[in-house]
């Protein structure tokens, strides 16, 4: 089947996502991103002036050989997936990986357009705040696909012998997420499901190295201080008595 929507490249920052799917083909993947790409956190909606740019990946469940899932439109990046993901299963479905998977795979026709804050819900005011900068978006399923002959698109999952026009990969495994940079890599490295959302994530799909730690930092935090006596240096230990 022929029948995921056109895509000429993709983007390089989180504000140039597709708003639109056209007419449904297939395409290849887009050019190697430049080693050590971040981007920001905040999950930003699509540009509407920037229609046919997207960035091609599958969310899916291991299965006995590899995996099958469903196809995402948008913005594939993990600094944009992971947060996503990660917040959703902590908080929206409870650490429950099978509901996730069924609202994510199972109960969805063709794909995903886009996944959106919709994910979110249950979590800490703070914490959608920090990842959407306030911005609020509905997931939207694909609509309307056909195949390049004019007839309508059947349901097909994606396995991993049906990637060659995706850029990355999301396992829903019980451990965490492995994340696959599809340009480089057939397997890829578990984030955990512990993992803050809030961590900084490298976009390039060469640093997903399957046999290397995630490339995923922790936000940093700062010290408590009290608020009504200076922060003094720490005590130092008692000297041990010299023994005779």
């Amino acid at each position: 089947m022929e029948a995921r929507p056109a895509d000429p490249g993709h983007h390089t920052a989180p504000d140039h996502r597709a708003d639109q799917h056209s007419c449904p083909s297939r395409s290849p993947a887009g050019p190697h991103l430049g080693s050590g790409v971040t981007r920001p956190l905040a999950l930003a909606r699509p540009n509407p002036q920037e229609t046919r740019l997207s960035t091609r990946a599958v969310i899916a469940r291991p299965t006995a050989d590899g995996y099958a899932g469903m196809y995402v439109h948008f913005d594939g990046y993990p600094d944009s997936k992971l947060p996503l993901l990660l917040a959703a299963y902590q908080h929206r479905f409870a650490g429950d990986v099978e509901a996730m998977a069924r609202h994510l795979i199972d109960e969805v026709h063709h794909g995903w357009e886009e996944l959106g804050t919709d994910l979110l819900d249950g979590a800490p005011a703070g914490l959608r705040r920090s990842l959407t900068g306030g911005e609020e978006y509905p997931s939207r399923q694909l609509t309307n696909v056909y195949n390049t002959d004019g007839t309508p698109a059947e349901r097909e999952l994606i396995t991993q012998d049906g990637t060659e026009d995706l850029e990355w990969a999301y396992v829903l495994h019980e451990s965490g997420i492995e994340v696959i940079g599809l340009l480089a890599y057939d397997r890829g490295p578990v984030v955990g499901w512990d993992t803050d959302p809030r961590s900084r994530i490298v976009a390039d799909p060469g640093a997903w190295n399957p046999d290397s730690p995630a490339p995923v930092v922790p936000p940093r935090t700062a010290p408590r201080l009290s608020a009504t006596a200076p922060a003094s240096a720490p005590a130092l230990a008692p000297r041990k008595a010299a023994r005779r």
